[in-house]
């Protein structure tokens, strides 16, 4: 059996043609794959990201690229870090003690989301002693029928008119202006404190944050993000399909469907702290550590996955269309937790994002699903959902360094590794690659090349004595019976990617990634497989891209590699110079032997694009 890594997000299981249906398409990705959560910003970015290691491929690391020097469109709303500037956010937050986790919790996101240039309101409601129950009390005034009265028909005319008190309208405001809405709270009895829950249904009023037709995904609040964010009194192990207290999966649905999605809110994955008073203080403060870490990239994530409202059908009592059933048919798991259509529940629907829905999730989750089906051991290493740290430092290293005084980065992890002290991230990212018979970097390009997580990847994980040697390299290396490959989107046209085109030829571009970082390691390297400009085409063009990805992937395992000049045409002892009988050898040819050693001729059209050029 094949193995292939794959570093990105998880995916949700038959996902992957729901994404043809959308504006962009949901992706399969196999191998060693990793993707990065900055795939949305494909329509913006013009040159951006080629990284792959991020979310879903068994051998191989898949991840979305970004082409265009000029992409800012792309980074305005997606990429993490300009996506906090000036973002307003609402922490709504219950808990009667000062000292509590909840507390710290609550602190924290404060602290990191205002550091991050955020606007950040709490609404603490036992300090404001927030009333919980819903009752005619609520509104100024005389309510219309108290014969029979009907508090959602009596706030929404007091909604209307202005006539709802201080205290909902303040709560109101503040929903009105933020883009992300974090509830902080500890779970009892299974749902949220009472005085949470009354906030909801004071707050949450018919016309203001629903209607009947502006509702789920085509919600009032459908451009606002909302998340839970809360602790346990149960260890992790008794809110599973096995343990006692039942999926926590299932538990979440009323809440994440039913309340925040049924409003229209892009739902986060929650953030669950798993009984921390049940633990020591270090457990607590690595809780802790990992919602900070989070914080940094969360108004970049991806939300949960819905059954989109127009796979109903309003006349037939919101049932589920006969095509979305068709649809589905023949997959393993139901759409959602809710709407399962009698068949397993999607792992993790309601606790992990699935397909971000960028085309870079769909090429993932095709490759996900097609070597799979070819009998392939398929690995995803999600680098966004891992927060996967991305600079290279001493904190890699556990325990002392050799020279501190002046450390170098490549030969203290090359003892370290030795040594077996580098960090379990890094271990572990090393493992599934000894392991894979094939990587797929997948990922949008950035600048020209993969994103900083996936860069991050390659610093850190292809380690020197573990990934290559002086004497173990290129043609020699140490993965030389191993393949590799790039997948990737690009913002821009293929045209503007030749040599003749603003971008400049690609094959160039491609040769620091595909030469100095996989081939230089021994890998050998498959054509890529780019995705040109997906943001830019109709649904029907970017469905054609990913069902020739899904054909080439029928055999490419037995691909033929791109072509590279051979170790041993080089002479160590003169400079690692090409020897003179190459040189000879190629004298009266038209091109050069690679986009890199090219001899001063003409480039080898498509070198590093076509396999036997």
């Amino acid at each position: 059996m094949k193995r292939y890594g794959a570093l990105e997000r998880s995916f949700s299981h038959g996902r992957w043609e729901e994404m043809l249906k959308g504006d962009r398409p949901k992706g399969l990705d196999g191998r060693l794959v990793k993707d990065s959560q900055a795939d949305e910003a494909e329509s913006r970015n013009s040159g951006f990201k080629v990284d792959e290691f991020h979310q879903r491929e068994t051998a191989a690391y898949l991840r979305p690229a970004h082409h265009g020097p000029h992409a800012m469109e792309a980074l305005q709303a997606q990429e993490p870090l300009l996506a906090s500037l000036s973002k307003k956010v609402l922490i709504v937050y219950a808990h009667q003690r000062s000292g509590s986790f909840n507390s710290a919790a609550k602190d924290a996101a404060v602290e990191v989301l205002t550091a991050k240039g955020c606007a950040v309101e709490v609404s603490d409601l036992y300090a404001m002693k927030f009333k919980a129950t819903d009752t005619a009390e609520d509104f100024t005034g005389k309510v219309k029928n108290a014969d029979h009265f009907c508090y959602g028909e009596e706030t929404k005319l007091a909604w209307e008119a202005g006539k709802l008190t201080a205290d909902i309208s303040e709560e109101q405001r503040k929903l009105t202006e933020a883009d992300l809405v974090i509830f902080q709270f500890p779970m009892y009895w299974f749902t949220v404190p009472a005085i949470m829950k009354g906030w909801m249904d004071r707050v949450l009023t018919l016309g203001f944050a629903f209607t009947h037709e502006k509702r789920y995904s085509q919600g009032i609040f459908k451009d606002k993000k909302a998340m839970l964010s809360f602790t346990t009194g149960s260890q992790e192990s008794m809110f599973s399909a096995n343990g006692i207290n039942g999926d926590m999966n299932v538990t979440l649905w009323p809440l994440q469907n039913g309340i925040l999605h049924y409003c229209g809110f892009q739902v986060l994955a929650p953030q669950i702290f798993w009984a921390p008073s049940h633990g020591p203080s270090e457990a607590r403060g690595t809780m802790l550590e990992s919602w900070r870490t989070r914080m940094q990239g969360l108004l970049g994530e991806n939300p949960l996955a819905f059954t989109p409202l127009d796979c109903f059908d309003g006349e037939k009592g919101y049932q589920l269309k006969p095509e979305v059933h068709e649809k589905h048919a023949a997959k393993e798991f139901g759409l959602t937790v809710g709407n399962h259509l009698g068949k397993a529940l999607p792992p993790n629907n309601q606790m992990k994002a699935g397909s971000s829905g960028s085309f870079n999730s769909a090429a993932k989750d095709a490759a996900v699903e097609v070597l799979t089906a070819k009998g392939c051991a398929v690995e995803v290493s999600d680098l966004y959902a891992m927060t996967f740290k991305a600079t290279a430092t001493a904190e890699d290293i556990t325990g002392k360094v050799k020279n501190a005084e002046h450390f170098c980065y490549g030969e203290e992890t090359k003892l370290a590794w030795e040594m077996g002290k580098l960090t379990a991230d890094i271990s572990e990212e090393q493992r599934k690659l000894t392991e894979a018979d094939l990587v797929i970097f997948q990922f949008p390009m950035y600048w020209f090349t993969v994103p900083a997580i996936m860069k991050g990847w390659m610093d850190r994980v292809l380690t020197l004595g573990f990934a290559f040697t002086h004497e173990k390299r290129y043609s020699q290396g140490i993965f030389k019976d191993k393949k590799a490959m790039l997948s990737f989107t690009t913002g821009s046209q293929e045209s503007m990617f030749s040599a003749n085109g603003i971008n400049g030829d690609m094959n160039v571009t491609l040769w620091p990634l595909q030469n100095g970082i996989l081939h230089y390691c021994g890998f050998q390297v498959l054509a890529p497989q780019i995705f040109w400009a997906p943001s830019h085409v109709p649904s029907e063009a970017r469905g054609t891209m990913l069902e020739s990805w899904c054909t080439r992937m029928q055999g490419l395992l037995g691909e033929n590699p791109l072509a590279f000049t051979p170790l041993d045409c080089f002479d160590g002892e003169k400079g690692y110079q090409l020897k003179p009988e190459v040189h000879e050898k190629h004298a009266a040819k038209e091109f050069g032997l690679t986009v890199g050693n090219h001899l001063g001729k003409a480039l080898p059209p498509n070198n590093q694009m076509k396999a036997g050029v």
